[in-house]
């Protein structure tokens, strides 16, 4: 109940005095705005504190180009497993541990609300995306690693292979998603279904 504006300043001031971008300090306000909301809608408080966020300036995506993404698929000493997992991501557009915890159904692959964007989806994939999920998730369930390592070591392959060939050091494996993103857009897919889809 005591919580007030000075309260948040307080907090986000800090937060900036640990060095964390205006990003990731707006990932934390919301989640306390949520939790107020929480609280605020079962009647333990009367009031929720104005939580505003840290203005941010608008960046553009940050994707692989067709010439990039063709220079890692060119590389003889990439394993061909690599390959098509990096191009499957690109096609499909899921974040990096979203097929680890999906199911399969048909050529539907039913994505729970597990993940960052806290809503379920499905997406169609075709034979060949099938197919490669298979082998993904073969890899998943067989690599030998410890469960939080399996996303980490395809993500720290794909920068690998983004600095070998020279791509600008704020390109990474998340940048597979954006390119997704991007390549509907060129496709004139319209903007509610690439976000539907995402």
């Amino acid at each position: 109940q005591s919580v007030d504006i000075s309260s948040i300043d307080l907090f986000t001031d800090y937060m900036v005095g640990k060095g964390l971008s205006k990003t990731t300090i707006n990932m934390h306000l919301r989640t306390v705005k949520s939790m107020f909301r929480y609280y605020w809608k079962r009647g333990q408080i009367d009031r929720i504190p104005m939580i505003e966020q840290i203005k941010t300036e608008e960046r553009d995506p940050i994707y692989i180009t067709d010439d990039e993404f063709q220079s890692i698929m060119d590389l003889k000493w990439l394993d061909m497993f690599y390959k098509r997992i990096f191009y499957f991501y690109r096609e499909t557009g899921l974040r990096l541990t979203e097929p680890f915890i999906s199911k399969l159904d048909g050529h539907w692959l039913d994505i729970p609300n597990l993940s960052k964007g806290k809503r379920p989806r499905s997406i169609e994939l075709k034979q060949s995306l099938i197919e490669i999920y298979n082998e993904l998730m073969v890899w998943y369930n067989n690599c030998g690693l410890v469960e939080e390592s399996k996303g980490r070591h395809i993500s720290k392959k794909f920068k690998k292979c983004l600095r070998y060939i020279g791509a600008s050091e704020e390109k990474h494996f998340h940048s597979l998603r954006h390119t997704f993103a991007v390549r509907k857009i060129i496709e004139n897919v319209p903007i509610y279904i690439v976000q539907r889809l995402m």
